[in-house]
């Protein structure tokens, strides 16, 4: 019992015990990653999102849309078959952070970008009940009335280089101009249409 009550109270084995898992850690899941980044890179299909999709994507995680949907189609013949083939780890090199989720309120959506038009994604963002009667999503109509500026997409783009997405200065000095004036609604749906078509052809193989 003493012990016990001397190892639960100790800063320094707290501190000797939190190093080790962190340690751990880092050499089981960040040092494979790094080593194996160029290799995935050359056998990927993805392609980096456009400064537009790019601001989309903040959207989706700001209201929370990973929290009900997942983006991973698991190696199970049931989900196979529903949504295509399992997901590579080389389908997501260029997601910081992966929104692979694990929760399925809603369907997954590693492929929505092959399945509906700009026009069907508004309504359902605006009121899901008119196309799925049945659907318990939440309505967004505000998305289409915040218009966007743009002013921090180039820092976002910049810091996304400096973790391997390829982007030319170019595509960074452009990025403002894809979207002023755009509306947060319109940015979602690209980031949504962007879903599942870069990888397409890898998928249908």
């Amino acid at each position: 019992m003493i012990l016990s009550k001397d190892f639960t109270k100790s800063v320094v084995i707290l501190i000797a015990a939190t190093t080790a898992v962190a340690a751990l850690s880092a050499l089981v899941w960040v040092l494979p990653n790094v080593l194996l980044a160029p290799e995935l890179a050359k056998i990927s299909q993805a392609k980096p999102l456009t400064a537009l999709e790019l601001a989309g994507r903040d959207i989706y995680i700001s209201e929370g849309c990973h929290v009900c949907h997942t983006q991973m189609v698991r190696p199970l013949e049931p989900e196979i078959l529903r949504n295509g083939r399992a997901n590579k780890e080389a389908d997501d090199i260029y997601e910081f952070p992966n929104l692979w989720g694990s929760k399925r309120t809603g369907p997954d959506l590693t492929n929505i970008g092959r399945k509906y038009s700009d026009r069907w994604h508004a309504i359902h963002l605006i009121n899901p009940r008119d196309v799925i009667p049945t659907s318990i999503m939440p309505s967004y109509p505000w998305l289409f009335n915040t218009v966007l500026d743009g002013d921090d997409i180039a820092d976002k783009m910049r810091a996304l280089r400096s973790l391997g997405v390829p982007y030319s200065d170019s595509d960074i000095d452009g990025g403002r101009i894809q979207i002023v004036g755009k509306t947060q609604g319109e940015a979602l749906i690209r980031y949504l249409q962007s879903l599942g078509v870069d990888t397409m052809h890898d998928r249908e193989q």
